[in-house]
């Protein structure tokens, strides 16, 4: 079913053949499973990923001061 409406909604768009559905269902996979990826990741582990690169040289400035 899915397959017969995305065909006759893309063969609209011009000589669509295999070629064009296998890579429409590709990227609507790939998109999926990213967002689906995305709302499943822990806020805990965004947080801490999302100060990463802010909190990478501050702790050995702070600590030895003489290595600048």
């Amino acid at each position: 079913m899915l397959y017969n409406l995305a065909h006759s909604i893309l063969s609209l768009a011009g000589n669509i053949n295999a070629y064009g559905l296998f890579s429409f269902f590709l990227f609507f996979g790939f998109f999926t499973g990213v967002l689906i990826w995305a709302f499943w990741l822990k806020k805990n582990h965004l947080n801490y990923m999302g100060r990463l690169p802010l909190d990478g040289g501050e702790k050995e400035k702070e600590s030895n001061p003489e290595k600048l």
